[in-house]
């Protein structure tokens, strides 16, 4: 396990995926730093995407922006949402 630091912003759209009731990962604070724990595959495919100059946390609020905007995409598509065939 590998020790990332989160803005509070990361770590509460991480929380946002989760299904409800779902346990939050936990966190640690240090000097006014928020603190995860994760695996090293996890933190290769973060390195992959993160661009210059990003840090983990942007890479994180990138990635739930874009699966947000993926669901509301799909939703208003008219092949999305109903799932009944016409």
């Amino acid at each position: 396990m590998i020790r990332i630091a989160l803005t509070d912003a990361a770590y509460d759209a991480i929380a946002s995926t989760l299904p409800k009731g779902a346990a939050r990962w936990p966190m640690q604070r240090d000097r006014g730093q928020c603190f995860i724990q994760v695996e090293a595959a996890v933190v290769d495919r973060m390195r992959a995407m993160r661009r210059p100059g990003e840090s983990y946390s942007h890479v994180i609020l990138r990635l739930v922006e874009l699966e947000a905007s993926d669901k509301m995409s799909c939703a208003s598509s008219p092949e999305g949402g109903s799932g009944s065939a016409g």
